[in-house]
């Protein structure tokens, strides 16, 4: 079977149609993107044969089957993240927190789940927010860095870690936290389902929280299995083959 011996993670990153695939069936492609395919098919009671057949069909459907990784290039990738990841991710933090607080405040009392998914979304943006600062200022200027280095030859600058693996690990960890908490929505909300005396910000909320998931697991794994892996395995090309004395972190 074509997809036996790869991880969640490369085949959602080679065939972009996975990803919803993926979705309908509860398999985890972003922060549990290392798990063995046949292993994280089986572990939801899935057939993997059957589950791989999905994907390719999609792919066939859309005329790219072709197991490519993302064309762009990482300076394109980071910018993509930039104006289009942690650009709404910064726009529904200035929304959804309030909105989720404003229905606590209105349905508590019959639906006291919902002071917890207030006190999670709060938590969740504040985490983002500090996660991407972080990504903006040390992890995506270093990667940058290296592309320039073996493009242009300039040099390295400066920085506290020895390899991007060190940052990188810390953003994976994160991302980590991220899922979980995004699954703990999902969870508490029984699937961000509207109760029958729900207003329409109770269904407004609940579709927002839907939206956010699927961008956020977008955005995760598109740096988890795309940006990060590439990443690294151009620091290690230029670690084995420096243009100069000066390749050094």
């Amino acid at each position: 079977m074509r997809f036996a011996s790869m991880t969640v993670g490369e085949i959602a990153a080679a065939y972009p149609d996975a990803t919803d695939i993926f979705t309908r069936y509860g398999i985890d492609y972003c922060c549990g993107g290392r798990r063995n395919f046949t292993e994280a098919t089986r572990s939801r009671g899935l057939d993997p044969d059957q589950i791989g057949r999905e994907i390719i069909g999609r792919e066939k459907d859309a005329a790219r089957l072709t197991g490519k990784r993302n064309p762009f290039s990482i300076p394109q990738i980071i910018d993509q993240i930039l104006q289009y990841h942690h650009a709404y991710v910064r726009d529904k933090r200035q929304t959804l927190p309030p909105l989720a607080k404003k229905v606590a405040s209105t349905h508590g009392g019959k639906h006291p789940e919902l002071s917890a998914v207030s006190q999670l979304t709060e938590n969740l943006f504040d985490e983002l927010e500090n996660h991407m600062r972080k990504e903006e200022k040390i992890l995506f200027p270093a990667i940058l860095a290296l592309v320039s280095h073996r493009e242009n030859g300039t040099p390295l600058p400066q920085v506290r870690f020895q390899s991007i693996a060190q940052p990188i690990a810390m953003m994976e960890r994160d991302h980590s936290q991220t899922g979980r908490e995004l699954y703990g929505l999902q969870r508490i909300t029984n699937d961000f389902t509207v109760p029958e005396d729900g207003c329409v910000s109770y269904k407004e909320l609940c579709e927002k929280l839907r939206d956010v998931q699927a961008h956020i697991f977008e955005h995760l794994h598109l740096e988890n299995n795309i940006l990060f892996p590439r990443a690294l395995e151009l620091e290690r090309t230029l670690r084995e083959n420096p243009r100069d004395n000066g390749f050094s972190f």
